[in-house]
């Protein structure tokens, strides 16, 4: 298996959105196996559930991995635990939720992790992150261009910019006088 990559990583919260997306990201980017290569804009997204919740904030980042993409799993587990996620409820509120979308151009199909995510394709708030950070993203298991599937999506899946977290802001725990409840407003 690698022990080095390029990764994806999308990053979402409906609870406390802006502090805990903040919060989990301050806590990856001091981990000492990653870099951060590339930060998208944070969007306001509409939840893709059946379950009644309020709205998401979602981003993703692009870091230079240091370990397995098994390790890199670990360490997100870890990091939604100690922020408090609960799996209690199948697709409903998160406290944070951080998923490897893709990594390399790596497919891995294990009962842990499955890469590239198994439904990235079909989800709005996963692409329009990782296609901010690089245009050019091909999905690896399809071999096209990231950017088809959001014509196949539609407009069903509701997206607008919310603004944007720089390193230094998550670095120093910070969130720039701006306070979100749990709609992100």
């Amino acid at each position: 298996m690698k022990t080095a990559g390029i990764a994806y990583i999308g990053v979402g919260s409906n609870i406390d959105p802006y502090a805990n997306c903040a919060k989990g990201l301050r806590r990856l980017l001091q981990h000492p196996h990653i870099r951060l290569l590339g930060l998208s804009s944070l969007f306001r997204t509409s939840p893709v559930s059946p379950v009644p919740q309020d709205d998401f904030l979602n981003c993703a980042l692009k870091v230079q991995w240091e370990g397995s993409p098994l390790d890199l799993l670990a360490l997100l587990l870890s990091v939604e635990k100690e922020q408090g996620r609960k799996r209690d409820i199948p697709l409903g509120p998160r406290t944070l939720d951080l998923d490897i979308l893709l990594f390399d151009d790596l497919i891995l199909e294990t009962p842990e992790l499955v890469i590239p995510h198994p439904r990235l394709h079909e989800r709005r708030f996963a692409l329009v992150p990782c296609l901010e950070i690089d245009p050019d993203l091909v999905h690896p298991l399809f071999g096209g261009p990231l950017s088809q599937f959001l014509e196949e999506i539609g407009d069903g899946q509701r997206l607008e910019v919310f603004g944007r977290l720089q390193e230094e802001e998550i670095l120093r725990g910070r969130q720039n006088g701006r306070k979100a409840n749990s709609t992100g407003t």
